[in-house]
């Protein structure tokens, strides 16, 4: 690649740029859940932990990372990845759409002696000896995989929504303010994603891989 071809991107630009990298790994992610739910639960959670990770860190890239944060990304490593934890970012995220700084994934998980939910999905993927526990009991049982499916895809069509109306030049905190009547209604949030998406499409703006534009469930990028 010459000098000629090297793009300059802002430190906005840029902030799109990661996030647009977390969206596809989030929406590659999504489509093995939905390969698993039925097939293989204990993959189903193991692969969910991933996709909280993915979903949870693109969105505080994207709406709260400082400008310093953002330029460290190309240095950063596993040991140092530059963001909170897991539940840090989720609060801000509820706190961001009128819900109070809470994280729903540290609610209890009853049967596993009140374990964090998170924490059982971080011993399952680690192998941590609470996990034997999980598997004696049977993950079927302590999982509800369709809802939590339901769960991710609107988690998603969340993200689609903040990183598509963001990238049409909408501010944050305009965006977070019509999300958050509608972040637990599913069937409104795809359709919503879907009018962003149509909306960038029609603006000449590339799509990030594994869009959904139809509200028949197909898929495609541009």
């Amino acid at each position: 690649m010459s000098k000629t071809d090297v793009v300059q991107l802002n430190i906005e630009e840029y902030r799109q740029f990661v996030a647009v990298q977390y969206l596809n790994a989030g929406n590659a992610i999504f489509a093995g859940l939905k390969s698993q739910q039925l097939a293989n639960v204990f993959h189903f959670v193991v692969t969910l932990r991933a996709f909280i990770e993915y979903t949870r860190r693109g969105i505080w890239f994207l709406a709260w990372a400082t400008d310093h944060q953002l330029r460290a990304v190309k240095k950063l490593t596993f040991d140092k990845p530059g963001s909170p934890g897991l539940a840090a970012m989720d609060k801000l995220i509820n706190e961001a759409l009128g819900e109070g700084r809470v994280s729903h994934l540290m609610n209890p998980v009853k049967d596993i002696n009140n374990e964090p939910f998170l924490n059982c999905l971080h011993a399952l993927t680690h192998g941590n000896p609470i996990s034997v526990r999980m598997l004696a009991f049977g993950v079927d049982k302590i999982f509800q995989t369709d809802k939590l499916l339901l769960r991710a895809e609107t988690d998603l069509n969340l993200f689609r929504v903040l990183l598509y109306r963001r990238m049409l030049g909408e501010e944050l905190k305009d965006i977070w303010k019509m999300l958050g009547p509608i972040h637990n209604q599913p069937e409104t949030m795809k359709t919503t994603a879907m009018i962003a998406a149509h909306q960038l499409k029609q603006a000449g703006i590339k799509l990030p891989a594994g869009t959904q534009t139809s509200a028949s469930g197909s898929s495609g990028t541009t």
